[in-house]
């Protein structure tokens, strides 16, 4: 994706690298990489063309799957 199609607080997927297939939310922009909420107890960083827009969530808002 594009930088300028992305805006904090949207569902991204990412497509390519370590954290591929995970889904998680724009927090923000820092030195040309996003920063992205992945729901675990930490933030990562990818750049803007290893991002595509997630699917839509079938839960409710405020739930969310892990794994046990």
């Amino acid at each position: 994706m594009k930088i300028k199609d992305l805006k904090q607080g949207i569902g991204v997927q990412i497509i390519a690298g370590h954290w591929k297939d995970r889904i998680g939310t724009i927090c923000q922009f820092a030195f040309g990489k996003i920063i992205i909420d992945i729901g675990e107890p930490l933030l990562i960083s990818e750049p803007p063309e290893y991002l595509e827009l997630a699917p839509e969530d079938p839960l409710p808002p405020g739930w969310e799957e892990v794994e046990v």
